[in-house]
């Protein structure tokens, strides 16, 4: 299985000639990939655009989900009095994980969400102490979750977007653009907006030196994040696209394809994601066209037009969900309309516990498997509830040395390890450094 899956990354796919070596058929690379990890999925959609263009396929993605038990669906969130969410798909297998946010404490409002199953999550202004908000990472799949530090700035936050670098051991990076404390104040006739980075690895936060701008009385639209072989895409008033790259930590403004400013038929328009790319969708009357652009050379190119079969004004395109199906959100329902055997499925929001408005869709896709959120170089602390003797600090080493070993085993290296303690952890502290097997970072001890 493994050999095979190996020659996915180098062989064609084209039927085996005499005297030549079997090729891999379309057939045996549908069943090898179906079984794959989404990870490994990943990893094949960057060698091969016809690999590519199969993963994106209804038909693979409910078989893989079968396979492999992953969940693939949309977050629908909404406000009453508070946010509230649900999570819809047409994969039955999900419907029947009841997935949800009720584990996390309290209520929260999700603020982004990754192709790896991570989300991030606000707790909502209702339960905050003293009006601070609290930031959570969490998989909803495993119901895990984790409080992240809170940003220096205490502005509020305007848009958020999230990425994962990588799976295993998680490393994550979150980008915040906050409002100055006098919003209403132009610099050279600009709206200006702050950017923060959290960054896993260092588990803090970052505000970069320059503030991002734009032109005057123009702001970033009311929508999640794109996200796209990592940058994040926004759209903007003037329909212009506002880009942020993680890698550089810079951003750039282009914009969309000419015939659509042109044009004065089309009631909507969002970016979405399409087949790992960056799409625009437009709504017409009784039809949706769609738009996607080659990110390295920002060109843009006509894919398809196709009738929805949805008249409704207030129903309009949000995402696709695969190749051929688009997800359409009404007043009070969310619709997946399956373009090739032109069909759909209505999901009426207002059946739920509390009935919910879509305003806000973010895609969720995850397998089943549980990830570690305490990253690597965050600090531990242990309190020390044992007898002041000889014995005490005995067993208190043992859950020290214990602890010790188990980031270990996560990928910590030993010498990045620094174990400090006051009063009696001081003598906790220098009995770690002396008894541990391997050398550490260092130690500090107060008395």
């Amino acid at each position: 299985m493994i050999s095979w899956f190996k020659k996915l990354f180098t062989l064609p796919l084209r039927l085996p000639k005499k005297k030549e070596s079997p090729a891999i058929t379309w057939e045996l690379v549908f069943e090898i990939l179906s079984r794959a990890t989404l990870k490994d999925i990943g990893r094949c959609r960057l060698v091969s655009k016809d690999r590519n263009l199969l993963t994106y396929d209804t038909s693979f993605m409910q078989e893989h989900s079968k396979k492999r038990k992953t969940i693939s669906g949309f977050f629908i969130q909404g406000y009453t009095r508070k946010p509230v969410s649900e999570f819809v798909s047409i994969n039955a297998l999900d419907c029947d994980s009841k997935l949800s946010l009720d584990f996390l404490p309290g209520p929260v409002q999700i603020e982004a969400s990754t192709k790896q199953g991570i989300l991030l999550c606000m707790k909502s202004s209702e339960t905050r102490n003293l009006g601070v908000p609290e930031y959570f990472v969490c998989k909803p799949s495993t119901k895990q979750w984790q409080q992240i530090p809170n940003p220096k700035t205490r502005y509020k936050t305007r848009r958020c977007a999230m990425v994962v670098l990588r799976s295993n051991p998680l490393h994550y990076k979150i980008v915040r653009f906050s409002e100055p404390k006098f919003s209403g104040i132009r610099d050279n006739s600009c709206y200006s907006l702050w950017c923060e980075i959290f960054d896993s690895a260092t588990w803090s936060w970052k505000k970069l030196e320059d503030t991002v701008r734009f032109p005057e009385y123009e702001f970033l639209r009311l929508e999640p994040a794109v996200s796209v072989c990592g940058s994040f895409y926004w759209l903007m008033t003037n329909n212009q696209v506002f880009a942020f790259h993680e890698d550089t930590e810079s951003w750039t403004i282009f914009d969309i394809p000419k015939s659509l400013c042109k044009r004065n038929y089309f009631s909507y328009m969002k970016l979405v994601e399409y087949q790992g790319n960056l799409g625009m969708v437009c709504k017409g009357i009784d039809f949706i066209q769609l738009w996607v652009m080659e990110t390295k050379t920002i060109k843009w190119s006509e894919r398809k037009t196709v009738s929805t079969g949805v008249e409704e004004w207030s129903t309009c395109p949000t995402a696709f969900y695969s190749t051929d199906i688009a997800v359409m959100k009404g007043c009070y329902s969310v619709i997946f309309c399956n373009f090739k055997q032109c069909s759909s499925n209505v999901f009426n929001m207002q059946s739920y516990p509390i009935e919910i408005h879509p305003l806000e869709v973010f895609p969720f896709q995850s397998d089943l498997e549980p990830v570690s959120l305490k990253i690597n170089g965050r600090k531990e602390y242990l309190s020390i509830n044992s007898r002041k003797d000889e014995s005490g600090v005995l067993k208190a080493v043992q859950n020290v040395l214990a602890m010790i070993d188990k980031e270990k085993a996560a990928g910590t290296d030993p010498n990045n390890v620094f174990v400090c303690g006051f009063s009696h952890g001081g003598a906790l502290t220098l009995a770690n450094v002396l008894l541990y097997p391997k050398t550490l970072g260092g130690g500090a001890e107060i008395s």
